[in-house]
């Protein structure tokens, strides 16, 4: 990251956000409304930290110069310290507080937006994160098939995602996102669960995401509630077919935004089952989500290492939705499927 840096023609860089201090460091800081910082310095690097929160790093590396500060600071003195006489410093754009820069500018600091430098060493991952989001992929299809398992007829959207939450924790994950949505509520992909009792020919979409040892896995699946109806067996075949055609694309060297146009040339041409809200999937690893992007705007182009979600889904209004989802390496061969649930449509008695 140094080398990065420099080679950027920064003097300095200040990463900010939970995820890239948990890279650098090794540790996740738990950040409140103090500033919390890891300032990288071509003489070496270190943690300003608010005294409260002295025992989070407790455990980092000993060559990480600790600076706290009091709650009489904003932490902006001891950050400009840190920095060593440094006046170029990048900083990452997307998470730093506006007030922030603009503090570092008056005391002769110039913040430079460099967060992609740091996210573009982030998005390849070597063989231990990749391992970390495997295992986190096994936890997530042990939760989905259990959910399936125990989905009754009655039960609420509510009940169900905070039961399958809990589970997940008590697994192992120290974060979790379970996106649960019953019927007509799966045709908004990021619907609020709420009180709709699952009911007998409903369609149900099931995403869920846990963060395992730091690292994310991301899974979709979806079920009927009896059997399955017209609309659902084609739309699923449909998404199923747009999911293959992008994974196949999630290869070294190709755009981003080919993924998303292999997908999208599928469910766009069946607008009689729903429509095409989002782009193909993205970067997972220490964020569930991380650049690049896979949308009609991103160039960028795939290296091996990367790992993404691919989540094509068709959404019909009053109806539901059918999205698919696993997480795919980009390998040296080409395409690698890090989660081995089965594609199916999950029939649940009614």
């Amino acid at each position: 990251m140094r080398a990065a840096a420099a080679e950027a023609g920064l003097d300095a860089y200040v990463a900010t956000s939970d995820e890239s201090i948990a890279y650098l460091t090794g540790f996740r800081p738990l950040q409140l409304e103090r500033f919390f910082g890891v300032v990288l310095r071509e003489s070496g690097a270190a943690v300003v930290v608010p005294k409260l929160d002295e025992g989070q790093i407790a455990g980092a590396s000993a060559s990480l110069e600790r600076i706290s500060y009091e709650a009489a600071s904003d932490g902006i003195p001891e950050l400009v310290a840190a920095l060593g006489g440094a006046r170029s410093v990048g900083v990452e754009e997307d998470h730093i507080v506006l007030a922030r820069t603009l503090a570092l500018e008056n005391r002769g600091v110039a913040p430079v937006p460099a967060g992609s430098i740091l996210a573009s060493l982030r998005a390849r991952k070597d063989a231990a994160e990749v391992e970390q989001i495997r295992r986190a992929c096994e936890l997530v299809e042990v939760g989905l098939e259990q959910m399936f398992a125990e989905l009754r007829l009655g039960d609420t959207e509510q009940a169900v995602n905070a039961r399958v939450e809990g589970r997940l924790r008590e697994h192992g994950a120290t974060d979790s996102h379970p996106l649960i949505l019953f019927g007509e509520n799966a045709a908004n992909p990021h619907a609020q669960p709420g009180i709709r009792k699952l009911r007998a020919g409903d369609v149900v979409c099931a995403d869920l995401s846990a963060r395992l040892d730091g690292y994310w896995g991301d899974l979709t699946r979806c079920a009927t509630v009896g059997p399955a109806g017209d609309w659902a067996r084609a739309t699923w075949a449909v998404v199923r077919e747009a999911q293959a055609a992008a994974i196949e694309a999630c290869r070294a060297g190709v755009p981003a935004r080919d993924l998303d146009a292999a997908q999208r040339r599928i469910v766009e041409a069946a607008p009689e089952l729903g429509q095409c809200l989002h782009g193909a999937g993205h970067a997972i690893g220490l964020a569930l989500h991380e650049p690049p992007f896979l949308v009609p705007r991103t160039e960028t182009p795939l290296e091996v290492g990367m790992v993404f979600t691919i989540e094509p889904g068709l959404y019909q209004h009053g109806t539901g939705g059918i999205r698919l989802e696993d997480d795919v390496l980009v390998g040296p061969d080409g395409p690698q499927i890090l989660s081995t649930l089965p594609l199916e449509l999950v029939e649940l008695p009614s």
